[in-house]
Order: C-alpha cells, then structure tokens, then sequence
C-alpha cells in the first residue's frame, strides 16, 4: 500500500443568505461610531444562518461532499476532527453531532481541536501523523463557524462575521497529485494577550436564589449569576495586540517554513486566514507568494472555516505544487503548514 498520505476530497458549504455592508443589523454603527467604513474595508458581502436555520447542516454538507469526492462511505472513517465555533454546548462539540447526522461508525473517534483559528491547520497534522504512524486508515476533518450570531453588532468587529463550513479527506493514496503534509512552523506569544480576545459570555445579574448548592465545598457555587449567550468579546488591547501580531506573527511563521524547506515564496500558493483587508495585504507583500488565495469580499470572515472553505472552493486556482494554509489565533498565535503535491 502506498504510504501516501494526501488530501483526497474537499467540501464546503455557506448559508444562502447573504448580508450586505448595507444591512439594518448595522444601522447602529453606521449611527454611532464615526470609525464605521473602516471597519468594511474589502467586504462586501457576507453568508449569514437565517433564524431556525441549523448550524449542523453546513458541516455535514460539506463534510458529505468530501467523502463523496473520496470516494468513501461513512462507515470507512475512522477519525473526525476539526471544530464547531460556536457549539451548541460548552461540550460536547458539536462536532460530536456531526458524527451522528453523517452516520459515522461507533469505532470512528470523535476529535474536536479548539485551537482558533488554526483548527484545521493542527487537524491536518494529526490526522497525517496517526495515518502514517498506521494508528488510523481514513480521517475527515469539517470546520465550521456561525459567528454571525455570536458577536456584538455595536462593535466594529461585527462587520465581518459570516457563518461557513468547509470539510477535507485525508487517506493513504497513490495518486500523486493530491496535497500531503511536508512540515509545520508556529510561533506563540501568549504574554499580555489573556483576556483581551475571547468568546464568552457576559454577566447579566444575579439570580433570586441559589442555583447550584455544593456541599462538600461549604455551600452555594461562588459563581451563581446569570449569563448572556457567549458572544466575542475585543476590547482595545486586543484590537492593538491581533493588528501587530498578525502583520509580524504570519508573516514571520511563513518565512521560517519556506526557509527550512529551501522553497522560494513565488513558487508556493498561500491560503490564509481572513479576518481583514489590511492583514491579508501585509501578507501578500511581505512574503510575496506565487499567488494569495481569498475571498473576502464573497464570504468575508468565516473564522475557523476560512482556509479549509477556501482551499475547498478556490482549488482550481492552486497553481503550484506547493502550497501554504497561514493561520492567526487569538491567544496570540501563528501557524503554517505546507503541502505538496507531485512530489
């Protein structure tokens, strides 16, 4: 058997209904906040979940188009991996759910990876180490964000949420033209970035009377108030922080990656996170790619689905044998993985 290991489907899947920069959700802002057209610079439009309409569809849409392309049936997958954000519950992910609408078998491993936004870069790396290692035969990663619902439209931030999904198959595979993993860099800099940047929810008050009674640790929980949904949460440390991390962190991830493996940037194509006009044009001139692959203006920021959507949905742009998936997180953090194909 071929000790391949290659990305042998791909799937995506966006709500049908689309936002505009014009849309009354953002009549506050354009009321309120001078900063406004700002914060729509290079969107143009945005996929958003209507009411009622599940989250879990677009997974597992996009996750059914993958193993399609694959060639495989549910009952063949071994590991799922990849992340729900936001889930339905703290846990289980409902990446757990997906598992159950695709019918995957009761051996298959359920894997959820809360590492944003490089949850489908750190899938990637371990579904291709637990395939080779011969710990697993075939492995489906789906990543998918609705935070449409879970930001605040009286902060800029809001402007680029969008919801989507996108899905990818890893197996052991002779065909040569698939994109398998070479090699990964990351740089982290936690220091000073804890609670700047965060999914979370907000205290509204405290409820009439205790909720949750603990005995063994000498009564009521100390924490008993009632709580918003969770929503992101940016204050203007984090907005300073995320905008030089992300021109210097990226950028510095990719040069290493690309140096290590003696590969010129104009021979790789780069798909990266994106979560604005600004970081993806500081990319695309510092490390200076074949091409940058994005679609800000179509789908603006889909969170942990930007890159796996956008390989999914941009691949007959992929021009080179090697390519790049560049992502940025919020704890702060920087990753990149590079994939070849024929080769």
């Amino acid at each position: 058997m071929s000790q391949r290991c290659g990305i042998t489907g791909r799937g995506h899947a966006v709500p049908a209904g689309v936002r505009s920069n014009t849309d009354p959700v953002f009549a506050w802002l354009n009321a309120n906040d001078p900063n406004y057209a700002q914060y729509f610079n290079g969107y143009d439009q945005r996929h958003v979940l209507a009411p009622g309409e599940e989250f879990c569809d677009l997974m597992v849409n996009a996750a059914q188009q993958a193993l399609q392309m694959a060639g495989l049936k549910p009952g063949d997958v071994d590991l799922l991996l990849g992340y729900a954000s936001v889930s339905e519950f703290i846990m289980p992910n409902e990446l757990a759910r997906v598992h159950e609408r695709l019918g995957l078998s009761e051996r298959c491993w359920v894997l959820p990876v809360n590492t944003e936004y490089s949850n489908f870069n750190a899938s990637l790396v371990f579904a291709d180490a637990l395939i080779r290692g011969g710990q697993a035969g075939n492995a489906l990663v789906v990543c998918g964000g609705n935070w449409s619902r879970h930001v605040n439209y009286h902060v800029g931030a809001a402007a680029s949420a969008a919801d989507g999904a996108g899905a990818a198959v890893m197996q052991r595979t002779g065909d040569e033209s698939t994109f398998r993993v070479v090699d990964f860099e990351t740089l982290t800099q936690t220091a000073g970035a804890w609670g700047h940047m965060s999914m979370s929810s907000q205290r509204l008050g405290t409820p009439p009377l205790d909720v949750v009674s603990t005995p063994a640790l000498g009564g009521a929980l100390p924490d008993t108030g009632l709580f918003s949904q969770p929503y992101f949460h940016i204050d203007s440390t984090g907005m300073g922080e995320f905008k030089n991390f992300g021109v210097t962190g990226p950028v510095t991830v990719a040069q290493r990656l690309l140096q290590r493996n003696a590969l010129p940037a104009s021979q790789v194509t780069l798909i990266c996170h994106q979560t604005s006009r600004y970081l993806l044009d500081q990319w695309n001139q510092q490390i200076g790619p074949h091409k940058l692959i994005e679609t800000l203006s179509r789908f603006a920021n889909m969170t942990v689905a930007n890159i796996p959507l956008n390989l999914s949905f941009a691949y007959p742009q992929i021009e080179t044998d090697h390519l790049v998936l560049l992502s940025i997180g919020t704890d702060l953090h920087s990753n990149a993985v590079l994939l070849r194909r024929n080769g």
